[in-house]
């Protein structure tokens, strides 16, 4: 059986090394190198000039190739007959070796038509699907725990396989008629919100649209592999890098539109695709084939565990909000959208400076989290983590906040991001929230940082329009906090922690709730009467603020944990939306004048 494994494997190498030098082929012009087949310019060995070498460079592994499927096909009909999963894929790689020899000997004959060109890709990445099952069919499929079943699961796999080689179907063909730019914005065509107005462009958005539900069906396999085959290593292991693969090709392809970047990157992206399509099969072989007797635990499992454990600390949810409100001050500033890399640099460095933040008042707040019921489940009430462990790893975030901003983005950003870190640890957490029902309202300081860090990384500066809309989060605080705390007026009785309804009472909070509610809809108007948005952000606030004012009404009439709760879930989407609807302004309105 290692004969066979290795063979495979062997085969399964040198067909993907097939694929990306025909990548590197098309990328380099290097199509017409050898302008007659099987010769090149009627000689066996070429000239040593570039685009010969590299075209006669993809026949001399086409041929490599075809002795290694060759090979397999007769060791696998000779000693493995019993295995059906390792002979069919090797006869079958035989028809298709030859189906690609011949579509290769046109392309050059009928001098690279596009139609050809991409069957021919087309039919090599087939190849490279029977050549990786029978490789995996030999390490797997002969065990002897192991036998054929189809669940749902199994079918789920199928059909995200079947839709990645669709989607690279559709992506070489797109590629070879020269339309990789019919769409010359992101994720959408125009502006990157219009509707294609061609069939090139019509093309290119189906190909987006088939690659945000590959995405979706990826997803769907990563969540349900804990469940449906929790102690199986290699399964989870195979598809956390598919993960990694489709993130990878997906900003490539973001990149390739938006920035222009060279042609030579289409060949990285056919290399990340292909790897993607291989370790899509090698999952589908692997849910398809399952052991008789699962792992109860995953070897895995506890640094996983610890890893979750550490996130955890971080305040994941909080993390995210924070982060919607940092880009919404980057794409207000920028009156569209930023750099990729100052984006991404942005983006890393705050959700750095607030999980730091998090993580350090997780270890603070240690002794009352562990008699709240809302904290008990966090990462060091329940021994997860060491205290000592969680405050290094909240500095080390900290530290790698500030380094990351400042060599990335500017210093400003970087300072700012600190400051809110420091704020919320040493004013918030350590004087404040034990010491005056006002905790929130001044606290709400740190949590209004982020939009500014947005905002200085573009500009490098501050002006009105970053103090407005950390006015417009620090009022936001209020009603958005004091509506939790009326959920967890107990839990914060228990921790003795001065909350305004365990201080003031209830009736008073919901009083306060509405007026900090009815305050942060005149603040947000603030923004309009600078000139700083215009209609669609004046629309969308007076609509939001509406509900906010509303909901906050309602719960002034009817205390009940219903309404606080209705309405600490709405200050959530208010928010979110109250920010995109600032960015969609600012960014119209620049494309507009």
């Amino acid at each position: 059986m290692g004969l066979i494994r290795r063979l495979s494997t062997l085969t399964a190498v040198a067909t993907f090394l097939l694929i990306v030098v025909g990548g590197a082929v098309r990328v380099s012009g290097s199509g017409l190198g050898c302008p007659d087949w099987p010769t090149c310019n009627g000689q066996i060995i070429p000239p040593l000039v570039l685009q010969p070498a590299i075209e006669y460079a993809h026949r001399f592994v086409a041929v490599l190739v075809s002795i290694l499927v060759v090979l397999a096909a007769g060791l696998a009909w000779s000693r493995f007959r019993q295995y059906g999963w390792i002979v069919v894929p090797t006869i079958l790689a035989i028809f298709l070796l030859a189906l690609q020899i011949a579509l290769g000997a046109l392309t050059v004959w009928l001098e690279l038509t596009p139609g050809l060109v991409s069957a021919h890709l087309d039919t090599a990445l087939a190849l490279f699907a029977t050549v990786m099952i029978t490789a995996a069919a030999a390490y797997w499929v002969t065990e002897s725990d192991r036998g054929f079943r189809l669940d749902g699961f199994g079918a789920l796999a199928i059909a995200t396989t079947l839709l990645a080689y669709v989607l690279q179907v559709v992506g070489a063909f797109i590629s070879e008629s020269n339309a990789a730019y019919a769409c010359p914005a992101w994720p959408l065509c125009g502006t990157g919100l219009q509707l294609p107005s061609d069939g090139a462009s019509a093309l290119n958005l189906l190909h987006r649209v088939m690659s945000a539900v590959l995405v979706a069906l990826v997803v769907a396999l990563v969540v349900r592999v804990r469940r449906a085959r929790p102690g199986e290593k290699a399964l989870g292991s195979l598809l956390y890098a598919g993960v990694a693969l489709l993130a990878a090709q997906i900003v490539i392809g973001a990149a390739v539109v938006i920035w222009r970047i060279p042609p030579a990157t289409a060949l990285l992206h056919l290399t990340v695709a292909s790897l993607f399509w291989a370790d899509l099969i090698a999952v589908t072989m692997l849910t398809c084939f399952p052991r008789v007797s699962v792992l109860a635990t995953d070897p895995s499992k506890e640094l996983r565990d610890l890893i979750r454990a550490y996130l955890n600390l971080t305040k994941p949810r909080i993390v995210v909000l924070l982060l919607i409100t940092t880009f919404g001050g980057m794409v207000i500033a920028a009156r569209g959208l930023p750099s990729f890399g100052l984006i991404l640099a942005t983006m890393l460095g705050g959700a750095c400076a607030a999980g730091g933040a998090n993580a350090i008042n997780c270890y603070i707040d240690r002794d009352i989290d562990q008699l709240m019921h809302r904290t008990q489940k966090r990462s060091l009430p329940q021994g997860r983590v060491p205290p000592r462990g969680a405050l290094l790893f909240g500095l080390a975030l900290g530290a790698l906040s500030f380094l990351v901003l400042t060599l990335w983005a500017n210093l400003l950003s970087a300072i700012l991001a600190l400051a809110g870190l420091l704020f919320y640890v040493f004013i918030y957490t350590r004087i404040l929230k034990r010491t005056t029902p006002q905790n929130i309202v001044i606290g709400g300081a740190a949590g209004a940082m982020p939009p500014m860090v947005g905002w200085a990384a573009v500009t490098g500066r501050l002006d009105l329009v970053a103090l407005y809309m950390f006015a417009v989060i620090f009022f936001w605080t209020p009603p958005h906090f004091w509506a939790l705390s009326l959920l967890t007026a107990q839990d914060y009785a228990r921790a003795n922690v001065p909350m305004l309804p365990l201080v003031a009472g209830e009736d008073e909070t919901r009083r306060q709730i509405f007026l900090y509610s009815v305050l942060l809809v005149a603040v947000t108007m603030l923004l309009v009467s600078g000139r700083a948005m215009g209609f669609l952000y004046l629309v969308a606030a007076l609509g939001l603020g509406g509900g906010l004012i509303y909901y906050a009404a309602k719960l002034l009439r009817d205390g009940s944990r219903a309404r606080a709760r209705q309405l600490f879930m709405y200050s959530n989407i208010y928010l979110a939306l109250l920010f995109l609807a600032m960015a969609l302004d600012r960014t119209i309105a620049s494309s507009l004048f």
